[in-house]
């Protein structure tokens, strides 16, 4: 269920800035990888594909316990989906 008087969801509203610590080698290969996009762009983005693939778990799982479990079948036809899409992305970021 949607609640509608809730804030932004993931990847939306201001930036907000927060404290976080790393390990010193992680902070420095993060900033040595970062280049032009920023480390907040590096971390929004690794922090937000992590609340997505947890959101996405949960809701799996919710499926399953309500549903039964997912056959052999369906887990291959849907790493099969996965698969076609991940192809699609790398061709359009190759495309630019």
């Amino acid at each position: 269920m949607v609640n509608e008087q809730a804030g932004p969801g993931i990847g939306e509203g201001p930036a907000k800035a927060i404290s976080v610590s790393l390990p010193e080698g992680t902070v420095r290969a993060l900033r040595d990888s970062a280049g032009g996009r920023g480390v907040s762009a590096i971390v929004a983005a690794a922090v937000e594909e992590h609340l997505r693939n947890q959101a996405a778990h949960e809701y799996l799982a919710e499926y399953e316990q309500e549903h039964g479990a997912f056959t052999g079948e369906e887990k291959r036809e849907a790493a099969d989906v996965w698969a076609r899409a991940e192809e699609r992305e790398g061709q359009w970021r190759e495309a630019g």
